[in-house]
């Protein structure tokens, strides 16, 4: 509302206009002066709020000792997520909701099989209760899940090559075998690991 737009009449009387300008100017002095002015946005609320928005935007599967950005998140998508829910994309939105990397797929009748590729997250039981109950809350009552968890490793692989003549090279001790790390898509395999090198100079006449 503002001076120059009235929602009344154009026959209004002199103290209607200046009652109007008056509530005019009384609410924009209250939402000027407003504490919580992002109380309904969830990645900016104050974090005691966060509870009653999560009630407010329908959040069935809640946790109070779900890291802030995870539940921020989950508040912030509870209306797509709920209107999603019994279906892949919306387990998928639920997890991801959660910071982890989701992949839902129909395995068959009634059946879903979930990936999770964990992040930083630990692999433990408490994970893996902690997806299970958001599974359970936005799937299909019918359906029967089949949870897999995946941890995925960024790392550099590096060649080296070592080149010398004249002298003489002792290398350590040996593992005890070939160490091999295979993941979903990935694969990596370490056969030479090298723990001591002495290269001691001989002179030659």
């Amino acid at each position: 509302m503002t001076s120059d737009a009235s929602i009344q009449p154009d026959n209004r009387s002199g103290l209607q206009h200046a009652l109007e300008n008056l509530l005019d100017r009384c609410l924009a002095d209250i939402e000027a002066e407003a504490p919580y002015r992002t109380l309904l946005f969830p990645h900016e609320t104050p974090a005691q709020y966060l509870p009653a928005l999560a009630i407010e935007r329908g959040v069935l599967d809640w946790a109070a000792d779900d890291a802030e950005l995870s539940v921020r998140d989950t508040v912030a998508n509870g209306l797509i997520i709920q209107s999603r829910a019994c279906t892949r994309q919306g387990i998928a939105d639920a997890l991801s909701a959660l910071g982890f990397d989701v992949t839902v797929e129909r395995s068959g009748p009634y059946a879903l099989s979930v990936i999770a590729h964990l992040l930083e997250q630990p692999l433990d039981e408490t994970t893996t209760q902690r997806i299970l109950a958001r599974i359970n809350a936005y799937k299909a009552e019918r359906d029967v899940t089949d949870l897999q968890l995946l941890r995925q490793v960024l790392t550099r692989a590096y060649i080296g090559v070592a080149s010398t003549t004249g002298t003489e090279i002792d290398v350590g001790p040996k593992p005890t075998g070939d160490i091999s790390l295979t993941a979903r898509g990935y694969s990596a395999c370490a056969t030479y690991c090298v723990t001591e090198i002495t290269i001691p100079f001989r002179e030659t006449s």
